[in-house]
């Protein structure tokens, strides 16, 4: 059930893209932010209902040395009477560059997220690792190495590829992340995906792959339609689930920015 909470999170949000320009306006130079928020969804009644919602909150800081980025989707799906949705995804990541270089430096993220498709009640990764950014003017690529600790809780205990039948399982893991971005015909058109490796320490059998895809139309300024593509593989799930699940995605994004 879509909770108010959830309302009220994004209520949050809102106050916060309002409230936050006059304080970076407060700051040095230095300080540089970018910022979207975006919403989707449908209502379909009579003979078959659905209620679709969706939402995301992005935000970049550079501040000196240090920058912090957040992701932050939400999905809500009820078909019928049949919750299929009512997901959270969360990865927030600092990163300090020694003295501005940021060919090679070091890094903490903390994810999170519940998926009721894997029936994952809930999934916590932390840890910390190396990265470098390398910026060519029109495309801009990430690469980040860590080692993470995880908890997963799940909704069952029987795994396919895997002997450790327990709901909840911990877990040591070697994460491969990947950013890349490309603008063209003056940045109107942009193009982004986020790749993501997860490897247990503990199985070589337990790994997850993600990729999340993104185009993105400029209308106006600070306003652009995009399309997104979301792959996600996990070799070890609960017996009765597949492997793999995808989804396409479109909506409207507003963006604030100061760079």
């Amino acid at each position: 059930m879509f909770e108010l909470k959830y309302i009220f999170t994004f209520f949050l949000i809102g106050l916060l893209l309002v409230s936050f320009p006059s304080y970076a306006h407060s700051q040095t130079d230095t300080l540089n932010y970018k910022m979207d928020l975006n919403f989707s969804g449908r209502r379909i009644s009579g003979t078959f209902s659905q209620v679709v919602l969706g939402g995301g909150f992005n935000l970049d800081v550079l501040y000196k040395n240090w920058h912090l980025e957040n992701n932050t989707t939400y999905r809500f799906n009820k078909t019928n009477t049949r919750l299929i949705e009512d997901n959270w995804y969360d990865l927030v990541t600092l990163k300090y560059y020694p003295k501005g270089n940021r060919k090679l430096y070091p890094g903490v993220f903390s994810h999170f997220d519940n998926n009721l498709i894997y029936r994952v009640k809930s999934r916590h990764n932390y840890g910390i690792g190396v990265g470098s950014i390398l910026d060519k003017g029109a495309m801009r690529l990430s690469l980040l190495t860590a080692i993470a600790k995880g908890k997963s809780t799940y909704n069952g205990f029987e795994f396919a590829n895997s002997e450790r039948d327990i709901a909840t399982r911990k877990n040591g893991l070697f994460l491969f992340r990947i950013d890349n971005g490309y603008a063209i015909a003056k940045k109107k058109i942009n193009f982004s995906y986020q790749l993501f490796y997860f490897q247990s320490l503990k199985e070589s059998a337990d790994y997850i792959f993600r990729l999340n895809a993104r185009t993105s139309f400029k209308i106006i300024k600070g306003l652009s339609f995009f399309v997104v593509y979301d792959y996600r593989f996990e070799n070890v799930h609960l017996e009765t689930l597949s492997n793999y699940n995808d989804i396409v995605l479109f909506g409207i994004n507003w963006a604030l920015s100061n760079k």
